[in-house]
């Protein structure tokens, strides 16, 4: 499958008060098309930085980095809008910042459609479709008040998705849900995956929403440290620069130290502590 997404080399900094927080450090990344990501980390490791710099909300100070054919960080105003409007879909964390209060359900989804300029019969034809996907048919003539917080959650991935973007990005979908809640809106949204043919990126603290995506990627100190696969062992991850992020539990139970010995073996490279005695 083909990279829609490409990332290499990125920094972003930026301040805070008089400090400069060092957000991306240097960060690679390559999503394929039609595949849903999943990226975990604590805060303060970059995730909310990194779907910034995938929305071009922000602007990273150093390296590059391509979206369906977009190079994003040289995009004009103009462009900018564009993108936003045609390659991606962004559900917020708090699905409220989404949703239009004062009209249906139906209305909401129909609404991202109608200010692209698609015609009528495309936007009802399309809200119909979501309507039923999101497990909303008999909630669709609902004001947004009168949805529970699934619901919300649901009608608010929804909006994302009704123009079909290239990449849906969803921050925290299962935030402030409980369990079974959490897993009707993962298994909507992998749903959605599928049948319209998306590539989703979502960032999550909730290690459930893993589970769900085809891939996850830790990220850690700005850069991704490990990645997993679905019913696939951990690995770890080299970046351009040869720099190789061991995963914390591994390095703990190898007790390498703070250096280790590198030999080149059949079965590949292997790090061994150095014996401080003979070193």
């Amino acid at each position: 499958m083909s990279a829609i997404v490409t990332a290499s080399g990125l920094v972003h900094i930026y301040k805070a008060g008089p400090l400069e927080v060092v957000a991306l450090q240097g960060l690679e990344l390559e999503v394929a098309e039609g595949e849903m990501l999943a990226i975990v980390g604590r805060s303060g490791s970059g995730k909310t930085t990194l779907m910034n710099v995938l929305a071009a909300a922000d602007r990273p100070n150093a390296g590059s980095l391509s979206v369906a054919g977009y190079d994003v960080l040289q995009l004009s105003r103009k462009q900018r809008d564009r993108y936003r409007r045609a390659v991606i879909g962004y559900a917020w964390q708090q699905p409220t910042l989404s949703l239009t209060q004062e009209i249906s359900a139906v209305a909401n989804l129909q609404l991202p459609l109608l200010m692209s300029g698609r015609s009528w019969a495309h936007r009802r034809e399309m809200a119909e479709r979501l309507v039923e996907l999101l497990g909303l048919a008999a909630r669709r003539d609902h004001l947004p008040t009168q949805l529970s917080s699934g619901e919300q959650h649901r009608l608010a991935l929804g909006i994302a998705m009704a123009n079909e973007p290239r990449l849906l990005l969803a921050d925290e979908p299962t935030a402030g849900l409980d369990r079974a809640t959490a897993e009707s809106v993962l298994r909507i949204l992998r749903r959605a995956q599928i049948d319209l043919g998306l590539t989703v990126v979502t960032v999550s603290h909730d290690p459930v929403v893993a589970q769900y995506a085809d891939r996850s990627v830790q990220i850690c100190d700005g850069r991704i440290s490990q990645e997993r696969r679905r019913a696939d062992q951990e690995v770890a991850v080299i970046d351009s620069a040869g720099r190789l992020q061991i995963p914390g539990p591994l390095l703990d139970a190898a007790s390498l130290g703070a250096r280790a010995r590198l030999r080149v073996v059949d079965a590949g490279l292997l790090l061994e502590p150095v014996d401080s005695a003979s070193d």
